[in-house]
């Protein structure tokens, strides 16, 4: 773990603060909540951040809006989503070159499901090549978080979710970095570690939360059944070293990092059960 980062669902300043009591290194500015977005930036409060930031050392991850559909099938609705990430952009831009987090939205009550989909995910594609052109001229990295493959919350559909689907996008979009929400990955019977273990050399950072596969439950580490064992070992293996947020609701920093060392520890001992 090269950094660690703080998702808390609070607006930028409260989350600058506390992911600084807590020993975090960065935190994220979550663009879903209603007053982190674009247009709630304007320059004197820019400017305000940039000094605590020079202050303190922490440094920012923009969590653009999950619900923006860059992955639509309506090329109206994915074009104005595509204006709205380079909103974002410019956000990060000004917070010193912050890297912006994606998401692949959604298609929602389509009649032939399997070929929306692909409409989407092509659209998807062609948002994602546009967007990380505009963001490296401004000197942002474009993270692609994978979201949780639903199959029981229908009408809609979140695209992105596969490791096929994944595999795609960055095949079709070299110069984009893969931020790797484990968690997702787990949901439905999904398999974090073969993920992983695949991707690996796309994956920029991971984000760390427990579930019991059958939803997004943002649990404490060891809270849940997700094998951060067998996903500790295969980190070792693949001699990886990036940013992990921390994305868990009522877990602290240090927690986290015990419960993963402890992991780590027995890699080196497996005798010990401790």
């Amino acid at each position: 773990m090269a950094a660690a980062a703080q998702q808390d669902y609070l607006d930028a300043e409260s989350g600058l603060a506390r992911a600084l009591q807590q020993g975090y290194s960065h935190w994220y500015v979550d663009g879903s909540l209603h007053g982190e977005r674009p247009e709630d930036f304007p320059p004197a409060r820019l400017d305000a951040l940039l000094e605590r930031m020079q202050q303190t050392g922490m440094r920012p991850i923009y969590h653009g809006n999950f619900k923006s559909p860059l992955g639509s099938d309506v090329p109206a609705l994915a074009a104005a989503a595509l204006h709205y990430a380079c909103r974002e952009v410019d956000v990060c831009a000004r917070l010193g070159g912050a890297p912006l987090i994606v998401h692949g939205g959604g298609v929602v009550e389509p009649r032939l499901v399997a070929d929306v989909r692909q409409a989407g995910l092509d659209q998807l594609i062609a948002n994602l090549r546009a967007l990380v052109a505009y963001a490296a001229a401004r000197g942002v990295e474009v993270w692609l978080e994978n979201l949780s493959n639903y199959t029981r919350f229908h009408p809609f559909y979140y695209i992105c979710t596969t490791p096929d689907e994944i595999a795609t996008v960055l095949e079709q979009v070299p110069d984009l970095h893969l931020f790797f929400d484990v968690s997702h990955a787990y949901v439905n019977g999904g398999d974090p570690v073969a993920m992983f273990q695949r991707f690996h050399r796309r994956i920029v950072g991971m984000s760390f939360s427990d579930n019991n596969q059958d939803r997004d439950a943002h649990l404490p580490l060891g809270a849940g059944t997700l094998p951060f064992d067998a996903l500790v070992a295969a980190i070792h293996t693949a001699r990886w070293r990036g940013m992990v947020g921390f994305e868990t609701r009522g877990g602290t920093l240090a927690d986290s990092v015990q419960l993963l060392a402890g992991l780590r520890c027995r890699l080196d001992d497996p005798g010990d059960a401790r």
